[in-house]
């Protein structure tokens, strides 16, 4: 397989920047996942790495071969970069069968005779489609569909795979499994796939690595638990999964520690190191981190009043009010009682600049 490497790539149209040099790499056999809201580049991104636009500036090079650099003149055309690309439409023939449809493929490529044969019975079986070979489009399933649009793309062997939201079509419980489906597919291949998605969860549950994009720019890279537990802003806190977000005022003692004050007035220590100035921040706490029915003795102690419960099948949400600050708090039993006490955990309040409300960053 590939690496990716992917330097100071930017892409305008007209005065709108739809990528602010965008850098990162992708390791061979890596999964990287590129998530983010609708129009923070993502699928402008991996366009630039298919071939299909040509960014205004910067540097692609894949598998040490330089396919794109704005300063030397080089664009070398999709069709030659041994890419293999998968969208949110399967574009499968109606009138082929799966057999034809991945042969059709392969015929393009110059691959006949006994070797298209054996991969297009290998990449069957490899996604388990064996069984419908003889079948059409029209009489397979959304996920049977997906998985031979797939095997199309894998049937080729190429050096990447780029997926742009495949999953979207499907319904919940189907994406549900596909996305495992298609995680132990990568491993087993070992193929360097970059994948795109808005759902935090695919992104969360497929990924070696993700990158988080906000308004053309790279909000943070790091692992699935990296990106959820340490978010690197309030955009990918409040992005990536879900967060109680407010705003506070901090006081630092100057040597990595500190405390926030909520507009109630009460306060909340921080575990450090902190290192912001003190006065006005924004806060996030995730709401599975919040204890309801807290002992005395426990860490950041408010007394809480219930407004609002939910079931949620396999836990519960409760919305509570602490002085006027209302909290989310995912629990497994929600106290019978309208008042009590909470606790949140010195570490896992997280702590950012008030200018990244409106604002964005690269790393």
């Amino acid at each position: 397989m590939a690496d990716v490497v992917v330097t100071d790539l930017s892409r305008h149209y007209g005065s709108f920047i739809a990528l602010d040099e965008v850098s990162f790499d992708v390791k061979d056999g890596e999964f990287l996942t590129l998530l983010g809201p609708s129009g923070c580049g993502k699928s402008t991104t991996l366009a630039s790495l298919a071939g299909l636009d040509r960014p205004t500036s910067g540097k692609i090079s894949i598998g040490g071969r330089t396919v794109f650099d704005s300063e030397s003149g080089i664009f070398i055309d999709a069709q030659y970069r041994d890419l293999g690309l998968m969208f949110q439409s399967y574009a499968l023939w109606p009138h082929m069968t799966v057999y034809k449809n991945i042969d059709f493929a392969l015929e393009l490529r110059k691959i006949r005779g006994a070797e298209a044969k054996q991969r297009i019975h290998e990449t069957l079986e490899m996604v388990d489609m064996g069984a419908f070979v003889s079948r059409y489009p029209g009489e397979l399933s959304g996920g049977q569909q997906q998985r031979v649009a797939l095997a199309r793309t894998l049937a080729y062997r190429p050096q990447i795979l780029l997926l742009d939201e495949p999953l979207s079509n499907l319904d919940a419980k189907l994406r549900e499994r596909a996305r495992l489906w298609l995680s132990d597919l990568q491993r087993r291949t070992g193929v360097t796939t970059v994948y795109v998605t808005h759902d935090q969860s695919e992104a969360l549950a497929l990924s070696d690595r993700i990158i988080v994009m906000e308004r053309g720019a790279i909000a943070q890279i790091g692992s699935p638990e990296e990106v959820y537990e340490r978010p690197a802003t309030a955009f990918v806190a409040d992005f990536v999964g879900a967060s109680n977000l407010f705003e506070a005022i901090l006081e630092t003692d100057g040597l990595g520690s500190g405390k926030i004050t909520l507009s109630s007035g009460q306060k909340l220590t921080v575990e450090g190191p902190i290192n912001l100035p003190s006065g006005p921040v924004i806060v996030s706490v995730r709401p599975e981190k919040i204890e309801l029915s807290a002992a005395p003795d426990k860490q950041n102690v408010l007394a809480y009043e219930l407004e609002a419960r939910s079931y949620l099948g396999a836990r519960n949400l409760a919305v509570v009010k602490v002085g006027s600050q209302s909290f989310r708090v995912e629990c497994d039993t929600i106290p019978g009682t309208p008042n009590g006490l909470l606790s949140i955990p010195e570490t896992e309040i997280r702590v950012f600049p008030t200018a990244e409300a409106g604002g964005r960053r690269s790393h």
